[in-house]
């Protein structure tokens, strides 16, 4: 009776040995096919060949394994209580796995669409989130149903925990339904140079908590959803995207104001020019702001191409500001005759 015993414990391994094996099939699968497509669509910069590889290299062991799992239970006499439950059990983890590798696909997908086109509105990382929990909750669902698992009661048992759930999750909830609001109103798109009191910069990002802006030194600056959705914000890339940039300076200067003015004109059309604009005699001018005994404020204003060019020419205009400044041998204005 314990021969006769130990033997059948031994039989029922054999279905481990078979998953086993398909694991090393699906591993040989990886090494001989998987991994060098996925070097030559590196190499070749093929983007969509990349993406695919390198998602199903994730599954391909685990696909095999459970191929070896259920030629090994067609291979073994098991009791009809354990064929079930394994059987079951490989359904499920099949679907799971096939809604994880469709929702990678399609995140994969609305990425290189938003790269190809000019939708900006698909090329934040919230929609991609959204689109994966989607596929993954439908993929459950569907193992729930295959199990024999009534999906209606859990869905109102969820709605009656949604309470409960949407209290302890206030902050969280409160900025993805902030992140879904920007991305709707598309006031705010990826790539647009935006400005608020605590923050200057690109717009790299917005996902489903935070929004992710690159300042002109490439720092990378995180924002939660709701405090980009409920401060004042200036958005530079909506309508026309050439600007009018004031810049003032305080210029050590005992000369007449029109000779100072006459040179922030200048600096200001030459600095405009470096940057890549076309100088316009009127827009880039310039106006006395403040005098005191010692030192006069002059604020030009400088008519650049787009929001890219404003620090080289803020900074080209005070540079030729100053050096005009200091080497000006222009006789001052004669005093009016008494």
């Amino acid at each position: 009776m314990p021969e006769s015993f130990h033997v059948s414990s031994a039989a029922q391994l054999w279905p481990l040995v078979w998953a086993a094996a398909g694991a090393g099939a699906g591993a040989v699968v990886y090494a001989i096919i998987v991994q060098p497509l996925r070097r030559v669509s590196v190499r070749n910069g093929w983007h969509a060949l990349r993406e695919v590889t390198s998602i199903i290299g994730g599954v391909v062991i685990f696909w095999g394994a459970l191929a070896g799992l259920y030629l090994g239970i067609d291979h073994t006499r098991l009791s009809p209580r354990s064929e079930s439950f394994l059987d079951r059990a490989m359904t499920a983890a099949f679907i799971l796995s096939m809604a994880w590798v469709a929702a990678r696909l399609s995140s994969a997908w609305l990425t290189s669409f938003s790269r190809r086109t000019d939708h900006k509105l698909f090329s934040v990382s919230l929609y991609s989130t959204i689109l994966q929990i989607a596929i993954l909750l439908l993929g459950l669902l569907t193992v729930f149903s295959s199990l024999g698992i009534a999906v209606a009661p859990i869905l109102t048992t969820l709605g009656l925990g949604g309470l409960a759930v949407a209290l302890a999750l206030n902050d969280t909830l409160s900025n993805l339904f902030a992140g879904l609001q920007i991305v709707a109103a598309r006031q705010i798109r990826v790539g647009d140079y935006v400005k608020f009191d605590f923050a200057e910069g690109e717009v790299v990002d917005i996902d489903w908590h935070n929004t992710t802006i690159r300042d002109a030194q490439n720092n990378q600056i995180v924002v939660p959803n709701a405090k980009v959705n409920t401060n004042p914000f200036t958005n530079y890339s909506i309508g026309d995207s050439q600007q009018v940039v004031a810049v003032p300076a305080t210029v050590a200067w005992k000369g007449s104001s029109e000779q100072l003015l006459q040179i922030a004109r200048e600096a200001a059309r030459e600095a405009v020019e470096d940057a890549g604009g076309k100088p316009d005699e009127q827009r880039c001018s310039a106006a006395i702001t403040a005098i005191n005994e010692t030192s006069l404020q002059v604020t030009a204003y400088l008519y650049v191409a787009g929001v890219a060019h404003r620090p080289l020419a803020v900074s080209a205009y005070l540079r030729r500001l100053h050096d005009a400044a200091a080497t000006d041998t222009r006789p001052a204005a004669a005093p009016p005759a008494r």
